[in-house]
């Protein structure tokens, strides 16, 4: 991610979505299977999935009748903005971006088999950690094109990306994990910035 110090932000409406698959729990050791003369009675098992949505931004710089502030706007300046006509306070664009982390959630998937016959699983929807998910009907979990890639000691992960203009979900087929959310911003930056400025 940038390591630039950005004051004030405008959100984008590009978006990279994270889910990540776990499957260790307490539930497994709290609702254990059962065995009958070897045969597997009746065996429960739980997934949690992580989702990570990031959404990039553009820095801008803000201005009090025209001057650059150093930071925040103080109370002056709001105040100013309050009681005098006309609009005081503006933004402008500066040409840096960031990424922010707008959400994390978890969703649980409850499975229970008996005699090898009998299946049914139980899906809760994802319970809200921090923030607000911007791109709620976009999930990858569940999805039949989405691949969830796992290398050797890692968890299966997915990772897509999101335009909320056009409502177009990239899925991404190839990633490096450690990279993701720099590639991110490497590859939507550059068009954000064109078309706000």
């Amino acid at each position: 991610m940038s390591g630039l110090d950005i004051d004030n932000v405008k959100l984008t409406n590009y978006h990279l979505i994270v889910e990540e698959v776990f499957d260790e729990s307490v539930f497994g050791m709290v609702a254990p299977s059962f065995k009958i003369k070897g045969v597997k009675g009746i065996g429960t098992s739980h997934l949690q999935v992580m989702r990570s949505v990031y959404t990039l931004a553009i820095g801008e710089d803000v201005y009090f009748k025209g001057r650059k502030l150093q930071g925040s706007p103080g109370v002056r300046e709001l105040l100013s903005e309050f009681f005098e006509s006309g609009t005081q306070l503006t933004t402008r664009p500066n040409g840096r971006t960031t990424v922010m982390h707008r959400y994390l959630g978890k969703k649980n998937i409850f499975t229970a088999k008996a005699l090898e016959h009998y299946k049914t699983s139980v899906t809760l929807n994802f319970l809200r950690i921090y923030g607000e998910d911007p791109a709620p009907t976009r999930l990858l979990y569940g999805n039949p094109a989405v691949t969830f890639i796992q290398k050797t000691g890692e968890r299966p992960m997915a990772a897509a990306y999101f335009n909320g203009n056009n409502n177009r979900l990239e899925l991404l087929h190839y990633f490096d994990r450690r990279t993701l959310v720099d590639g991110f911003l490497k590859r939507f930056s550059e068009a954000s910035a064109a078309a706000v400025g």
